[in-house]
């Protein structure tokens, strides 16, 4: 862990579970894998004090530990990925309640709080163990933590803004409202279920809380005793071998840690709510999911349909933080598509990549395989049709937006429709087969405009009986963080040196002269704007001697560029800016903590006209408007980390 990383990461828990825990993360962290008496003898606290915080930071899964089973010592090592993951809890919350509406958001929140905790338990917290609805309810206590308010909420920083951060009190009133509504147990196990087959909710298992060394560690030796005979593999074809087989195991192992209950089947009736909007087509309980429409599923008016198999032991869940990953990566690739393709193209774009979120677990997979022998492969993720993007698309989007009708065009699209309509009409019945055709050949357009976008947003595989297509994920995570590297560059070196930046990575190496060249600008004019980003570490040189001498007359001097080393720079420099934005608003805090707390008084709060005088109240304004602004830019920076950090894997891949 970076320098700036771990303050970062100290500084979100000290916020969030207070002074004690982030003593005790903070140890860990710079100590390494250590047991308890090795962080006793080197920290300032007492083994009593390491283990209060020890717990907390177990029970939200920031530290990890494993006990040897030669000495039965328990070490203990830093989960610096969760504790980052603290500045997104808002986001993963905006995220559920986008696509899966403000129940499932709930929920997500209260699993955000407790780290990871029973089903039984939560059916208790709220109130429906039983199937008798209780839609007064309210969220107490989880797994023996207690809470401090109904809400559910600690510090009044559990929800979100707009931008998905921490933020007040009101929507922590509005949270208190969400969660009465889930009125039994059948419709929890329902949001439950649905949000464990779409991998934002995972179960817990033991291996979770191990270091990576153990991981590692394990599979090793049972590669070793179910393949090699108990022996240390020799030679490079057995080396080989077993690096492959250890690979295999540990994302066998991975993935069968992330299998979804077995269910007791539909109990109850399936009734709707009194919303508007109704559901689209049936449910489908062994298919895709839930019928999602306008973003917000089935399981939003559904009541008592599921319940979850607990009879092998009561199930345990936590919030998996890799899907956040693939919703930032369709948020930021939407973002990009609106830039360069327009706005209604980048909806339909939007709907595609949804689609293609239930069947994409992580952004990226370290024990995947590379060994690829076609390099025309474009990747591993799923196919998604344009019938399944209409179905999930916004009906109010008019889709003619940004089209000029062809009807060759729409000829070739449009294949064998007809068929295709008759085969796939049970979610589209409320539509004449004639606006189902149109409206399926407008989303196929719009995809096609995507593919033909210089970025490639999406490629074209094949029409067997309708369009299919695929994203080339891993190529288009590098577009994100060359355009990012470029903005960056554009804002500090102006538009010169992003000229010079995309010269030098589309040319390689080259000389002031080659560059003057290709720019077609004089060298003079290149020569302080390539000092400059040297410098600031964008660009590099490198000497190359034409003789032995080695004499600067005779050396040439090679401009280069490397994406990765600037995306290390940017990354450092992210952690640095988003931990001194947590600082500044504790400064910030501390300059009306005195205000603060008198209109948290339960006697002040909704009379706040009457005991806070005009002075106080422009001061909490003002406080709330300074705050909201750190934590837009804090959401801003953390989206600069997902593009550099989470969608493509590690810096060395």
């Amino acid at each position: 862990m970076s320098q700036y990383l771990v303050e970062l990461c100290t500084l979100l828990i000290d916020d969030l579970y207070g002074e004690l825990s982030s003593q005790v993360f903070s140890t860990i962290a710079r100590l390494g894998r250590q047991p308890l008496a090795g962080l006793v003898r080197h920290s300032n606290l007492s083994a009593r004090h390491l283990k209060h915080g020890l717990v907390v930071l177990i029970q939200q899964h920031l530290a990890l530990h494993y006990t040897s089973e030669l000495d039965g010592v328990t070490y203990y090592e830093a989960n610096w990925q969760h504790a980052y993951n603290l500045v997104r809890s808002g986001k993963i919350i905006k995220f559920v309640e986008d696509r899966f509406g403000e129940k499932a958001g709930g929920i997500i929140s209260n699993l955000l709080l407790l780290g990871h905790t029973k089903v039984s338990d939560l059916s208790d917290a709220y109130g429906v163990a039983n199937k008798k609805a209780n839609s007064g309810a309210e969220l107490k206590h989880v797994n023996g933590n207690g809470i401090s308010n109904g809400n559910g909420l600690t510090n009044g920083n559990a929800l979100t803004n707009g931008d998905g951060l921490a933020n007040g009190v009101d929507e922590a009133h509005d949270a208190s409202k969400t969660e009465s509504h889930i009125d039994s147990r059948g419709q929890l196990h329902s949001l439950l279920y649905q949000l464990l087959h779409s991998g934002w909710i995972v179960p817990v298992r033991e291996p979770h809380f191990w270091p990576q060394a153990e991981h590692n560690n394990e599979a090793e030796v049972f590669v070793i005793s179910t393949h090699f005979e108990g022996k240390v593999p020799k030679g490079p074809k057995k080396v080989a071998e077993f690096a492959r087989l250890v690979k295999e195991r540990k994302r066998k192992t991975r993935d069968e840690s992330l299998e979804i209950p077995q269910m007791n089947g539909i109990t109850g009736s399936k009734r709707y709510g009194s919303s508007a909007v109704q559901p689209s087509k049936r449910i489908k309980i062994n298919g895709t999911g839930f019928a999602r429409t306008n973003g917000y599923s089935d399981a939003d008016h559904l009541q008592d349909e599921i319940q979850l198999d607990l009879k092998q032991g009561d199930l345990v869940v936590r919030v998996n933080h890799e899907k956040c990953n693939v919703a930032s990566r369709t948020e930021q690739l939407t973002r990009l598509a609106a830039r360069y393709v327009g706005e209604t193209t980048s909806k339909v774009y939007e709907a595609l990549l949804r689609v293609l979120e239930e069947q994409t677990p992580r952004c990226y997979d370290e024990f995947a395989d590379n060994d690829q022998e076609d390099p025309d492969i474009v990747d591993a993720s799923p196919l998604v049709t344009a019938q399944a993007v209409a179905e999930a698309i916004d009906p109010n989007i008019d889709l003619t937006d940004g089209l000029q009708e062809d009807s060759n065009h729409v000829n070739r699209v449009n294949g064998n429709a007809s068929a295709e309509i008759e085969e796939n009409d049970q979610g589209l019945s409320g539509h004449s087969l004639e606006d189902v055709n149109k409206r399926r050949r407008l989303v196929d357009q719009h995809i096609r405009l995507l593919s033909e976008d210089p970025r490639h947003f999406t490629h074209w595989v094949s029409s067997r009986g309708m369009s299919q297509w695929k994203v080339d994920f891993p190529r288009l995570a590098q577009v994100l963080i060359q355009t990012e590297i470029e903005d960056t560059v554009t804002a500090r070196h102006e538009r010169m040196g992003t000229r010079l930046i995309r010269i030098l990575h589309s040319k390689g190496k080259l000389d002031e002269k080659q560059v003057s060249n290709f720019s077609m600008t004089p060298p003079k004019t290149i020569r302080s704007t390539l000092t400059g980003m040297q410098e600031a570490g964008f660009v590099e040189t490198q000497e190359v001697p034409k003789d032995t001498s080695r004499q600067p007359s005779r050396t040439m001097y090679l401009w280069f560029y490397d994406q990765q080393r600037c995306r290390q720079l940017l990354l450092t420099d992210t952690y640095k800016a988003m931990a001194r934005i947590l600082q500044r608003i504790k400064v910030e805090r501390a300059k009306v903590q005195t205000v603060i707390d008198k209109a948290e008084r339960t006697d002040v709060v909704g009379h706040e006209e009457q005991y806070l005088s005009k002075m106080e109240r422009q001061a909490l304004r003002d406080w709330s408007q300074t705050e909201e602004k750190l934590l837009i830019q804090l959401g801003r920076q953390d989206d600069l980390v997902a593009t550099l950090r989470d969608f493509i894997g590690p810096l060395n891949s």
